[in-house]
């Protein structure tokens, strides 16, 4: 049930097994089509998507680059407090 598109064909399958077992067919002859398709992406989820690209992309590379430096500087200060010699 991990499939994007189980929610849609789960359904078809299990009227179609009723159906089988309800009229002792092997074979249905009546056939069941499923057919999915997205809704249309909204007006504002465009701008959204258009006018967060740069901003988003600076902010985490930001966060990045100041987790990467607290964590070299609480090494080295975690050493000097233990006095143990740098390497």
């Amino acid at each position: 049930m991990t499939n994007q598109d189980a929610a849609a064909l789960y359904p078809q399958f299990m009227y179609e097994a009723i159906i089988k077992h309800a009229t002792k067919y092997k074979s249905l002859p009546v056939e069941f089509k499923v057919r999915t398709t997205p809704f249309p992406i909204t007006e504002a989820v465009r701008e959204r998507k258009a006018g967060t690209n740069a901003a988003t992309l600076s902010f985490v590379t930001a966060v990045a680059f100041a987790m990467m430096l607290s964590n070299i500087a609480g090494l080295v200060v975690e050493e000097r407090v233990a006095r143990v010699k740098h390497i």
